[in-house]
């Protein structure tokens, strides 16, 4: 399948945070996530995605069709410097089709230098996805360390 990686503008910014809404519902799961009051996800840096040269948010389209997305910032835990997967989402219509393995490829190589990845906690899928993502993407050339909670892949795509 197709697929673009787009830059989130200002005026679509709703409709990532609507895309939001989905990969935080579907980790709810895994970690303590519950909707406020108004039956949404919190995320208190969202509004920083569009204020913020750290932070970059990108739609997965084909076409006029959405993907998915993901969200990219420097909130690193062991590197001085790089950039860390914040948030990642493939509808799950297609998942399985190896589209988040090529958008993951495709976000690493927009940024060089580098990278930590921290799967979410205690979700199973996401961790295997990661690891097997990172370990084909660097060749094995990764570690791995734990920040007291969960593991995180760290490496360097220069």
């Amino acid at each position: 399948m197709k697929y673009e990686i787009k830059s989130v503008s200002l005026e679509d910014k709703d409709k990532l945070y609507k895309l939001l809404q989905f990969a935080l519902y579907d980790g709810s799961q895994y970690i303590d996530n519950d909707i406020n009051k108004q039956c949404i996800f919190e995320y208190d840096w969202f509004d920083n995605y569009f204020t913020d040269d750290d932070r970059n948010a990108y739609f997965i389209k084909n076409g006029d069709e959405y993907l998915g997305m993901a969200m990219v910032n420097e909130n690193l835990k062991f590197n001085n410097g790089g950039k860390s997967i914040a948030e990642f989402l493939i509808m799950p219509k297609y998942r399985r089709n190896h589209i988040g393995k090529k958008v993951a490829y495709d976000i690493f190589e927009l940024f060089k230098g580098d990278w930590e990845v921290q799967p979410m906690e205690n979700n199973p899928i996401a961790y295997s996805f990661w690891k097997n993502i990172i370990n084909e993407y660097t060749s094995g050339n990764y570690i791995v360390k734990n920040d007291g909670v969960e593991d995180v892949f760290i490496f360097n795509n220069k």
